[in-house]
């Protein structure tokens, strides 16, 4: 038996994080982590055809101070065809939408990773 072939170059990954706590480490409401992640995996789908997500995975990051921070983490995860049409445009709308996650959910930093590459989005200083 040979794996059928689903179609287009699935070459790219592209994962999403999805964070739970605030900038004290405190807990935000599940159902807003659980609303974010549904938005991410609605925007995955209509963007690139379909992501899937895991459950809620234990994080850490250490913080320019040394201090370290925990929080439970969404990871959301879609493969993206390089060939995709407006393949750009599509990947800065949803990187787009990642600022207004950070701001809701009081991070100081979120992130994505997409074909091996991080970016970013951080807090403005003020």
């Amino acid at each position: 038996m040979t794996p059928a072939a689903i179609g287009g170059d699935l070459s790219n990954r592209l994962q999403l994080f999805v964070p739970e706590g605030d900038r004290e480490s405190t807990s935000v409401p599940v159902d807003l982590q659980d609303r974010w992640a549904v938005h991410l995996l609605d925007r995955c789908g209509d963007l690139f055809g379909g992501a899937t997500s895991y459950d809620r995975g234990i994080g850490v990051w250490r913080d320019e101070r040394g201090r370290k921070h925990w929080d439970r983490v969404v990871v959301i995860e879609a493969w993206v065809d390089p060939s995709t049409p407006r393949l750009k445009a599509k990947l800065m709308s949803l990187w787009r939408g990642l600022e207004s996650m950070r701001v809701e959910l009081r991070q100081r930093v979120v992130g994505c990773l997409y074909n091996g590459r991080w970016t970013s989005y951080r807090e403005r200083s003020s």
